[in-house]
């Protein structure tokens, strides 16, 4: 599985929501959301990757240390780490390999950078699965090796775990960061919530903090990520950073990576579903 390719593989950051959007009737494939993560998904899958690494901001480990999963050669059940929704939901699928040979290689990428990093049995949660199956990767043909986030909102540290996984374009694996781009669940469950009242004034500004940010050119592209930390909107569009942090190893993974498309823009109450492709 080591072996390196011609052109490095693309860097993927998806949005990824919740279990319900898996629901074709609230997310219908025919639907900027659902249309926008099929093709990325049909992308991936044209690509013929030997391997996915996918970080999930539902993962942390330590502070500085890493998990990452598929020690075992068969997948464990998946993680419904959700609450309050339709049976239906905690009976979903995503059949898909696990091979832990993809596995040790991200443990040796990631050590080479001084990172600690341990492999465990784990499922795949739902920032992973549900995206990766509205995206029509079940049943891919290559295996998926999820990787933790640090328990940390470093950006900076983000960065440099996504400068760790870089290598591994080069071997034929696709890197994907799946968080939000803007996730603020409190203005919507919270005290005061409300899952009416449109699109939240926060959501379009700072979608695109971070669009011109992830489109500066490369040499300026790691300094303008890592500048959000800085925003003034933050806190509003993340009150917990997790899921903001994906992108930030999506960009790191990058590198000089030339070629940034945004491939799915959409707003929805206090979410943006923004994705985005590195190659």
């Amino acid at each position: 599985m080591a072996t390196s390719r011609s052109s490095p593989m693309p860097v993927y950051f998806v949005s990824h929501g919740g279990p319900n959007l898996l629901d074709d009737h609230e997310y219908p494939p025919t639907k900027p959301i659902a249309k926008g993560l099929r093709a990325i998904g049909d992308e991936i899958r044209a690509l013929q990757p030997r391997g996915m690494v996918v970080v999930s901001g539902h993962w942390e480990a330590g502070a500085s240390s890493l998990q990452v999963n598929g020690k075992s050669p068969l997948p464990l059940p998946l993680i419904y780490d959700f609450y309050g929704f339709p049976d239906a939901y905690y009976k979903q699928q995503f059949p898909h390999r696990v091979d832990p040979q993809l596995t040790r290689q991200v443990v040796e990428q990631v050590t080479k950078s001084g990172i600690d990093i341990e492999a465990v049995d784990r499922g795949l949660d739902h920032g992973a699965w549900v995206v990766l199956k509205k995206a029509g990767l079940a049943d891919a043909p290559f295996p998926i090796a999820q990787l933790s986030l640090f328990h940390s909102d470093s950006m900076d540290a983000h960065l440099r775990l996504g400068e760790a996984l870089a290598p591994l374009r080069d071997q034929g694996i696709v890197i994907v960061g799946s968080g939000m781009a803007v996730h603020n669940l409190r203005d919507l469950f919270g005290p005061g919530g409300s899952r009416s009242g449109g699109v939240r004034p926060y959501v379009e500004p700072f979608d695109k903090e971070i669009e011109r940010a992830v489109l500066a050119p490369p040499a300026e592209r790691r300094q303008a990520v890592a500048a959000l930390a800085d925003s003034q909107l933050l806190r509003q569009a993340h009150p917990t950073l997790e899921h903001l942090m994906p992108i930030h190893v999506a960009v790191g993974a990058a590198g000089q990576s030339q070629s940034v498309t945004k491939m799915l823009e959409a707003y929805q109450l206090s979410l943006s579903w923004s994705c985005y492709r590195f190659a």
